[in-house]
């Protein structure tokens, strides 16, 4: 996909692998620890779903979401992305909820969403949920691969 100069709103969920247990400290959150194995991270860009997902993948001196504290310890792989201008952010992690183990309260300190990050044991079964939620949310999902070298040429 080629970048385009429109400013695209829409949801995403940006899946990464965590390698080993880890313990951060992640904002007001505070300590936690996070399980060996693959996550997924609910999101929304209202002005612009790329942009939002490559500000994700670069590095940060100063953490700004409860993301930037996990993802650089994790790889990322893939986002899946769907466009819309309707605020569908919750319903999509709700949608995640019902099949995917919560982490209560990340990424969701400004909705009453018990969390916007989901682990799972196996990366297909994120990236289905993900198609699945978007697709009955009425959004046409675009599974993209990313990485850490994931830059404005890509999308």
């Amino acid at each position: 996909m080629a970048q385009s100069k429109k400013r695209n709103p829409g949801i995403y969920v940006l899946i990464f692998h965590l390698s080993r247990d880890v313990a951060v400290a992640v904002g007001r959150l505070g300590e936690l620890v996070f399980q060996t194995g693959w996550y997924a991270y609910v999101g929304s860009g209202k002005s612009g779903v790329e942009a939002r997902v490559r500000r994700h993948l670069r590095p940060h001196d100063r953490p700004h979401w409860h993301l930037d504290y996990l993802l650089p310890l994790g790889q990322p792989t893939a986002a899946v992305i769907g466009y819309t201008d309707d605020s569908l952010e919750c319903p999509l992690a709700h949608h995640l909820e019902q099949r995917c183990q919560v982490i209560p309260r990340f990424g969701s300190s400004d909705c009453r969403c018990p969390g916007h990050l989901f682990h799972s044991p196996e990366q297909a079964s994120l990236e289905d949920a993900a198609v699945q939620g978007m697709t009955a949310l009425g959004c046409t999902p675009v599974p993209i691969p990313v990485d850490w070298n994931w830059g404005p040429t890509i999308i």
